[in-house]
């Protein structure tokens, strides 16, 4: 009887950690959603400001690599053992992850609205279906191509096609672009996950992302304009001044998104994480609305919502997941 007893009260105290454990999971991978979700008004307010979109980068990359390499320094999660075994990926997801869909997606931001640059972004998980269907030769199944086309009949109510006006065409390439650089990091994330620990991909990760910046930067490729004397960082009506705007963008929106992600990702799993983190737009467009005023039109919220279901339903169905680099 207290054999039973025991092993019951085991078996029901495994449960409970296991329960603990996904609740904690899904709650700290909610916090990721809504700060990367800030980072798209944080930046807005600096380029509004006078700051180029390169600029709020290399800052945010910079910043945050900074805080990150200390941690890694501190912890020792095998960095070098992962950088002799992953050194290519790493390189790349540098390169498109962190600095690729950067300057993308806030170079995007001075032509569109925060919350349609982020849906243009979030193409990305489509494009890597169409990747490894053609690629790999593995096809979607019913419900991916489902989601697909779900999500591709959004990103018409978006941008507007009928209006004849609207959104400009330098921001939807940018946003497009940051579609890219997004499907690139999922692609070379799933391929470098196993061997490198998360917190060792992000960190490394911007860390290169932060070396090109500022490489790109000082040849002239890219215009890196960081304005120490600009005003009206305006954030919630307010005149915040560039410091606050940009150690949220690094703290809030970086470090703070990219920990909390990780740790999300460690107990929920990939798939389940990334689900949550389609949150990110909803977050992102409200927060957009309280800080900079910026209230999309009927048919894009509708279109954005009809994206996210899209994204979800192709998530789901191929497994498609990772945290967000933007």
């Amino acid at each position: 009887m207290s054999a039973g007893t025991t092993g019951t009260t085991g078996h029901t105290g495994d449960t409970g950690n296991t329960v603990d454990r996904t609740g904690a999971g899904l709650v700290l991978a909610l916090v990721s959603a809504v700060t990367f979700g800030l980072s798209g008004p944080f930046a807005k307010a600096l380029t509004d400001a006078g700051w180029s979109a390169s600029g709020a980068v290399l800052v945010r990359l910079g910043g945050a690599s900074a805080i990150l390499l200390v941690i890694l320094a501190v912890r020792r999660p095998g960095v070098v053992a992962a950088i002799r075994a992953d050194g290519p990926a790493l390189l790349l997801y540098g390169l498109f992850a962190a600095a690729g869909v950067q300057v993308a997606f806030f170079n995007a931001l001075q032509y569109l609205p925060v919350a349609v640059a982020l849906l243009l972004e979030y193409l990305g998980p489509i494009l890597v279906i169409v990747w490894v269907w053609l690629v790999r030769g593995q096809p979607p199944s019913r419900r991916t191509v489902l989601g697909a086309a779900v999500a591709l009949f959004g990103l018409t109510l978006v941008v507007r096609l009928w209006s004849g006006v609207g959104l400009s065409a330098h921001g939807l390439v940018w946003g497009l672009v940051a579609a890219v650089c997004q499907a690139a990091y999922f692609l070379i994330a799933d391929r470098a996950g196993s061997a490198t620990p998360p917190l060792v991909l992000a960190g490394v990760g911007m860390t290169v992302g932060a070396v090109v910046v500022a490489l790109l930067g000082l040849v002239g490729a890219l215009p890196v304009v960081i304005d120490t004397a600009a005003t009206g960082v305006v954030l919630g009506g307010a005149d915040v001044g560039w410091p606050v705007a940009a150690t949220l963008l690094v703290v809030v929106a970086s470090v703070i998104a990219y920990l909390t992600g990780v740790g999300a990702i460690s107990r929920v799993g990939a798939a389940r994480g990334s689900l949550v983190a389609l949150l990110e737009v909803v977050a992102s467009a409200v927060a957009s609305w309280l800080l900079l005023g910026q209230v999309p039109a009927a048919a894009q919220t509708v279109g954005g919502v009809l994206i996210l279901v899209g994204v979800a339903l192709t998530v789901r169905a191929s497994g498609v997941a990772g945290p967000r680099p933007q």
